[in-house]
């Protein structure tokens, strides 16, 4: 009924509480999030504090899966640890340039309602973005905005491949050894060796690095072997989570447990910096990514999707 793999995750639980005078059994709920499973007892974070459930007196359990707030709430937290140099508002909807740099970077995010007609609405974001010499993109949550998403596709806007958006609690996280031992460090400035193997080294740009670096809590995690910086990485903490972005590893290095080893290191520095949860932006086409955060104990919170503006 309970499976360890819910671990970090919210549930809600039935359990018998006792039985009344006449014998009827009394039934109460709890809901939180599970942070320990072993085989006689449950623990659940619940906002009244932690709660522990005998696992025979369970008769019901199952996952709470993420409202569209808790979709929203994420992608605005998400936003805020990949800041781009230039923001706007249309009503509800946030307006991001880079200098092209990203699509999180530099596209719409419908956080709340644009308080104008959508086709209004659309029409001052192409200005908006036309003025900076960028085209219109519109990154769209798919649970919280299916009307929007629904209305740009009636509309003939191309649609990318999904996002997967996952997330994890980073005192549940598993802890198996990777199968490196390989050295960690976490900075709090890239040097030129990290950006060297960012996007190899085509991330090495004035917008790459203005971008990245544009956070008072960030980290970047680099693994330097005979001299050479084989894999890197980037935390940053807003508002108790975690986001890890810029997972690479050099082509030669791979599947040898470095990105296991950066990913974890940032974890722990990011749980000291005040983060209790962590999550990543993973494209769906990207199968070994996803096999690895789930290996790692992450889970499927949401998706989104960019829609394409067709007049360019």
């Amino acid at each position: 009924m309970l499976d360890s793999s819910w671990l970090g995750r919210r549930v809600t639980l039935r359990r018998v509480l006792d039985r009344s005078p006449d014998g009827r059994v009394l039934f109460g709920d709890v809901v939180g999030d599970l942070i320990s499973l072993s085989d006689e007892t449950a623990l659940l974070d619940s906002r009244t504090g932690v709660v522990e459930v005998q696992r025979d007196r369970v008769v019901a359990a199952k996952l709470v899966w993420p409202s569209s707030a808790d979709e929203l709430a994420l992608e605005a937290v998400a936003a805020r640890g990949w800041r781009p140099e230039q923001t706007g508002e249309i009503g509800g909807w946030l307006l991001r340039a880079a200098s092209g740099f990203t699509g999180r970077a530099n596209s719409v995010l419908p956080l709340r309602a644009p308080g104008v007609p959508l086709d209004d609405a659309l029409a001052a974001a192409r200005a908006w973005y036309a003025d900076r010499d960028l085209p219109l993109r519109i990154q769209v949550p798919l649970d919280a905005r299916r009307l929007l998403d629904a209305g740009l596709g009636e509309r003939g806007w191309a649609a990318d491949p999904d996002v997967y958006v996952m997330a994890a609690r980073l005192d549940t996280l598993p802890d198996a050894p990777s199968a490196s031992a390989a050295p960690v460090s976490i900075l709090g400035t890239p040097g030129p060796q990290w950006f060297a193997r960012y996007r190899d080294g085509a991330g090495a740009t004035d917008e790459a690095r203005a971008l990245l670096t544009r956070h008072e809590r960030v980290g970047f995690a680099c693994i330097t072997l005979d001299g050479e910086v084989v894999a890197i990485g980037r935390g940053a903490v807003d508002d108790g989570w975690l986001g890890i972005t810029a997972v690479e590893v050099a082509p030669v290095m791979r599947r040898q447990g470095l990105a296991t080893v950066v990913i974890r290191a940032l974890c722990q520095w990011g749980s000291a910096a005040g983060a209790r949860r962590s999550y990543v932006q993973v494209s769906s086409d990207n199968r070994p990514a996803l096999a690895l955060y789930e290996r790692l104990g992450y889970w499927r919170h949401h998706d989104y999707r960019y829609r394409q503006d067709p007049s360019g």
